[in-house]
């Protein structure tokens, strides 16, 4: 995957150029397949991030964590299952795995029909940044109000959505994102 800016030509500048006011919106990025961009895009020229943007936009943080094909929300039964595992699902030898290396994002729960719910902002225990299990456990209970019976989707996913105020956002989903399902 890869995320990118676009040319709004009713404003004349690039829809996030303008990082004052990303302060009192959400922010949602484009993202599109490598294979996509490959193919339709055309180079124009590169503009690495400001140190600002950079700051802003977060570019270390990854698309996509704590993905499970054999966990459902709102993934309250998922311990003996992470035993071992890294944050992308895959095994990884170390316990307490980081799973986000940030004091706060915003997490955007589904609905039983699949549509998104009002995002929840939420705090590192450590101030710092969330362990694998605890993103999970605070993703699971910010979900836990929506699930019914049958969920609109498999597994389980925390996907980076953009920003809300400044702060990373992610919306949780099944184990493919919703570009890929």
């Amino acid at each position: 995957m890869a995320m990118y800016d676009a040319w709004w030509p009713d404003i004349e500048a690039w829809g996030l150029a303008d990082l004052k006011s990303l302060k009192r919106k959400r922010v949602n990025y484009y993202v599109a397949r490598v294979s996509t961009l490959l193919e339709k895009a055309r180079y124009l020229r590169a503009e690495p991030l400001t140190e600002e943007e950079v700051a802003v936009h977060r570019p270390d943080l990854p698309f996509a964590i704590a993905r499970f094909a054999d966990v459902q929300w709102p993934a309250f039964e998922w311990e003996d299952r992470l035993e071992g595992r890294h944050a992308d699902g895959g095994a990884h030898p170390e316990a307490g795995d980081v799973g986000l290396r940030t004091p706060e994002v915003y997490l955007y729960p589904f609905g039983p029909d699949g549509g998104e719910k009002a995002g929840s902002r939420i705090q590192a225990d450590n101030g710092t940044f969330f362990t694998l299990e605890e993103i999970i456990r605070k993703a699971g209970a910010v979900q836990a109000s929506f699930v019914r019976d049958k969920s609109p989707v498999q597994g389980m996913g925390i996907y980076r959505a953009g920003l809300q105020r400044l702060v990373p956002a992610y919306y949780l989903w099944g184990h493919n994102s919703k570009l890929h399902t």
